[in-house]
């Protein structure tokens, strides 16, 4: 799975639940495989307590510094001799106001659900988008907090669909508008070459 999202050129991904059943070794092994950053800002080894990864990346897109936080699902059921999880709000309270001094957009890759975005946006001040991924919802059009501007919108599901969102920022990095469109996996849709290849040799594997 490594390999394939390394050949999408992933920016980032944020550690959900199912990925803390591997443990913490083969997760660790994961992670150094990936050749992009795979976040985590509240899940913590139980044994060091200390982060099992990064718990943000700042990546430059255009004229843009972007800061994008990982989140995991605060009420995973996990071992407590492997991991602990820290409270969601409580670690964005800590690290959006460090980020926001390096980067003017900040991101939230999210697996806390859908209902839980939205409440984490009205919370803590200083996002502009999460994408969150749980509930696999295929969102025709983004939601927006009113109160704090902050867009949250989902990820696609296992390939099937693909959630694409357009924002627009002004020079300070504030969203002025956004665009959505959804896009499916449909068999009209040709396979990419060079993914066709890499699933065609796994398979002879």
């Amino acid at each position: 799975m490594i390999d394939a999202m390394n050949l999408l050129a992933y920016d980032a991904m944020a550690i959900g639940d199912l990925d803390l059943t591997l443990g913490p070794d083969i997760l660790r092994q994961r992670i150094a495989e990936a050749e992009f950053p795979i976040l985590s800002a509240n899940v913590l080894m139980a044994s060091e307590e200390k982060l099992l990864a990064e718990p943000y990346a700042i990546l430059s897109f255009g004229d843009h510094k972007v800061g994008i936080i990982g989140l995991t699902w605060d009420e995973a059921p996990v071992s407590p001799d492997q991991f602990a999880v820290l409270k969601a709000e409580d670690v964005l309270a800590q690290y959006v106001p460090e980020l926001a001094k390096q980067a003017d957009i900040i991101v939230i890759l999210s697996t806390m659900g859908f209902e839980e975005d939205q409440r984490l946006s009205s919370l803590v001040p200083g996002l502009d988008l999460i994408v969150g991924g749980r509930n696999r919802l295929p969102l025709p059009e983004s939601w927006q907090d009113r109160q704090t501007g902050t867009v949250v919108t989902q990820a696609g599901a296992q390939g099937e669909w693909i959630g694409r969102r357009l924002l627009h920022f002004d020079s300070a990095g504030q969203v002025t508008g956004y665009a959505d469109e959804l896009l499916f996996l449909t068999p009209d849709r040709p396979d990419d070459p060079e993914m066709r290849a890499f699933l065609d040799n796994y398979s002879m594997q």
